[in-house]
């Protein structure tokens, strides 16, 4: 864990991240010393919202406590729906002035997102200096810092980083991220903004935490400012 109070420790020096960085970690037992999020369910980017506002120690949930496709796209899975709790869902995305014209394009949409098709029973979610050895970790913070943390990743490797846009934010974050092992950035969507409480600066950027080393290492040898 000391490793990674280092990470969380570095964030806040480097440029003044003032949002904590979240960390994911999926599993399949019971998680330890970490408490249950309980029976309540939710929006995915809004029981997350939470960490932030309440300052919450770490808890773990189950695909039953989400009530949209988040659990789906963060790796472990759906709860099961009645027809009419499909139909209701698709009815608040499908249509004007919602996420998609049609079903179709919800559908052509998805076909474009990496799948998971091995689910696991529980995702733990903290602070990142809070979490042992997590997946993925999330950092909000505005376009230049965003921009100067992909830029370290870029300086050392030579690759380029993939951003997603045009879904909700559990669908450009996370399966992108598990596919590659790399990192990803996007806006998000309006849901996941307002629950989140982010201001019309921010956006996500999601790092797999076997590269997160190599990118807070690397920070401090890109260029800052124009060099003549």
């Amino acid at each position: 864990m000391g490793k990674n109070k280092e990470y969380a420790k570095s964030l806040k020096e480097m440029e003044g991240f003032t949002r904590k960085a979240i960390a994911f970690k999926l599993c399949d037992k019971v998680p330890e010393n970490v408490e249950p999020y309980g029976d309540e369910f939710s929006f995915y980017c809004g029981i997350l919202g939470e960490l932030w506002e309440e300052d919450r120690a770490p808890f773990y949930l189950t695909r039953n406590n989400i009530l949209c496709g988040g659990a789906l796209y963060s790796g472990f899975g759906n709860r099961k729906m009645t027809k009419e709790e499909f139909d209701a869902g698709m009815s608040q995305v499908i249509g004007a002035n919602k996420g998609y014209e049609t079903r179709e394009n919800m559908r052509r949409l998805n076909q474009q997102i990496p799948h998971h098709f091995i689910h696991h029973k529980y995702q733990v979610v903290g602070a990142l200096e809070d979490v042992e050895d997590p997946d993925v970790v999330m950092i909000v913070a505005d376009a230049y810092r965003v921009m100067r943390l992909i830029k370290a990743y870029t300086w050392k490797t030579g690759e380029l980083a993939h951003g997603l846009s045009g879904a909700a934010w559990c669908t450009n974050s996370f399966p992108l991220v598990y596919e590659t092992k790399t990192m990803t950035y996007n806006m998000g969507d309006e849901t996941s903004r307002l629950l989140m409480k982010l201001d019309n600066s921010e956006m996500y950027c999601f790092i797999h935490y076997d590269l997160l080393p190599l990118v807070l290492e690397n920070y401090k040898n890109i260029q800052t400012g124009l060099e003549m």
